[in-house]
């Protein structure tokens, strides 16, 4: 018992010590499951020797009290020996209160069988994450845009480009952007090294662009000149601009609807047609890029004749949808960006609008990085950042040269193809969605900021985030050591209830010898005799119907006196 006791012990003690370490932290070469069913099972096994003689002391105690049946000396000698003879005990003595001690034992020795199975979910190994302080980890930002592709030329004055290759991979990147194919947009700079599972960054601000779109449809007004008999010209204009220079007339969008006769004699008719236009920044101060305006047509894009309040047929333009956009340089705060080794997820994304407030001139005084680059101030922070001039001047005019398309009706003229454009951009954006394509531009162009190799930004810098990599953890469930620790408890009280409770009978156990000794008294030989045979079930039914109790008589000897249970 005492060693059941220890094994407990030191398995409590083991437990709170290994709960919550990683199992890399475990340095012996027993791993800890094994070590929990090496205790567990000495437990286990040191219970088995006492509650066996508990259970075997207990028999004598029980015919002392009072005539019993003989057979249940065959039922405290079946419990003493394993689980079956404890049920059996139990279903026969459960119920009776001064005899609760022995089906205890018996309940215990049943018991014993759940230890194993619990031994073995005792602990767990859940893969968690653990930060990982060894590895620097990164992801681009900007406060200071200063391109390589939109270079300027310091020995040629302010206002003239460098040439240079990375135009062309700027560029690239933004007809990706636009054209919304998976995984074509660029992603920003991001380092998540090995063995890092997962990256984490806090909110940081960089200086980006934003865009927004809608549907004007309802909005524009078309004013229509037709010359009588088959083409119509449609000037679509859009109330409200203040995006633009104050005069610039872009915000008026001119679409010829043709009927186009079979031998192709007429202009084609338009189906689509868009239009960038180059923002004010510098006119009212705000961080304006530029805007997108389409108009698309739907169906064949022929106008169609209808009849007048007069009763004459004149031509009605066909339905068209047209979408505005508008592009502007941005602060934008990020809020919990994650990474893997190669995914980033940049999580919610807050932006906030940008005032020009300065300008500052090649060789000036204060001018510390040479070319003549622009202050931009967050209105909601008062954060500033600086955009160089070339890329300020030379970005919204790439932009309208890309996206300033048209795309004709070919049905009937074969001159009219894709061969006659530099770069078909106009039937991409017709049958793309345009809220997908400003958007794809507007990511391109932040994140291009935010890199520098690859990236269009030398002034590239990195916010500092978080590693965590994944270890597996012991986890203790300690729900599961219940039963070893109640069954060794439990076991300790009634080893010392026995003992109180046999302390006036010998340490007789189960001793055979025992029993031949303490012979019979009371009946005759023939009441012995059994009908046929001594098999265990007709003993059985003879023990069933004698009652004993254990006497001592006036010289000390013990008996097995005939008596009634009644």
């Amino acid at each position: 018992m005492a060693l059941g006791l220890v094994s407990m012990g030191l398995l409590a003690f083991l437990l709170s010590k290994i709960d919550g370490i990683p199992l890399a932290a475990w340095n012996y070469s027993i791993v800890p499951q094994s070590l929990i069913v090496v205790l567990t099972t000495t437990g286990k096994t040191a219970l088995l020797v006492p509650i066996a003689s508990c259970i075997s002391q207990l028999k004598w105690q029980y015919f002392a009290e009072k005539p019993r049946r003989l057979n249940g000396f065959q039922l405290f000698d079946d419990a003493s020996r394993g689980p079956w003879g404890s049920v059996l005990l139990i279903w026969h003595l459960a119920f009776r209160a001064h005899v609760l001690v022995a089906p205890g034992l018996a309940s215990i020795t049943v018991l014993l069988l759940g230890i194993d199975p619990s031994a073995q979910q005792i602990i767990k190994t859940p893969v968690k994450e653990s930060p990982l302080n060894n590895v620097s980890v990164a992801l681009g930002k900007a406060d200071f845009y200063f391109s390589k592709g939109f270079l300027e030329n310091f020995d040629g004055g302010s206002g003239t480009w460098q040439p240079n290759s990375d135009l062309l991979a700027l560029q690239s990147h933004i007809i990706n952007g636009a054209t919304g194919a998976t995984g074509s947009v660029f992603q920003p700079y991001f380092d998540c090294p090995e063995p890092a599972a997962r990256c984490t960054w806090g909110a940081f601000t960089s200086l980006g662009v934003c865009a927004e779109s809608n549907d004007i449809s309802r909005d524009a007004v078309a004013n229509c000149i037709g010359d009588g008999s088959s083409s119509l010209n449609c000037t679509y204009s859009v109330p409200g601009r203040d995006d633009l220079p104050s005069d610039d007339n872009g915000d008026m969008m001119v679409m010829q609807w043709n009927t186009e006769p079979l031998g192709g004699e007429s202009p084609p008719t338009m189906l689509f047609q868009s239009l960038f236009q180059v923002g004010n920044s510098e006119d009212s101060g705000f961080g304006h890029i530029g805007s997108l305006i389409s108009v698309k047509a739907r169906g064949d894009g022929y106008p169609t004749y209808k009849q007048n309040a007069t009763g004459s047929q004149v031509l009605d333009p066909p339905p068209t949808e047209i979408y505005l956009a508008k592009f502007r340089w941005c602060a934008k705060t990020y809020h919990n960006a994650t990474a893997s080794q190669k995914r980033l997820i940049p999580g919610p994304v807050i932006s906030q609008d940008l005032n020009l407030t300065q300008r500052i001139d090649i060789g000036s005084a204060g001018n510390l990085i040479g070319p003549t680059y622009n202050t931009y101030t967050s209105n909601a922070t008062g954060t500033m950042f600086n955009i160089t001039n070339m890329v300020s001047l030379g970005l919204p005019n790439y932009l309208s040269s890309l996206l300033t398309t048209t795309v004709y009706h070919n049905i009937y003229r074969p001159d009219i193809g894709p061969d006659k454009a530099l770069l078909a951009i106009g039937f991409t954006l017709m049958n793309s969605n345009l809220s997908h394509v400003v958007s794809g531009i507007a990511e391109t162009l932040t994140n291009q900021i935010r890199s520098n190799k690859p990236g269009d930004n030398y002034n590239a810098t990195t916010a500092a985030g978080q590693a965590f990599f994944t270890e597996p953890y012991i986890e203790v469930q300690w729900i599961y050591s219940t039963l070893p620790f109640s069954v060794v408890l439990l076991s300790a009280i009634l080893l010392v209830s026995t003992v109180i409770i046999t302390r006036q009978q010998p340490l007789l156990k189960h001793s055979s010898i025992a029993l031949l000794v303490n012979r019979l008294q009371g009946w005759d030989d023939e009441e012995l005799d059994v009908d046929g045979m001594q098999t265990l079930e007709n003993l059985d039914r003879l023990a069933k119907r004698m009652e004993a109790r254990l006497e001592e008589d006036n010289n000390g000897r013990r008996r097995l006196v005939r008596g009634s249970c009644d």
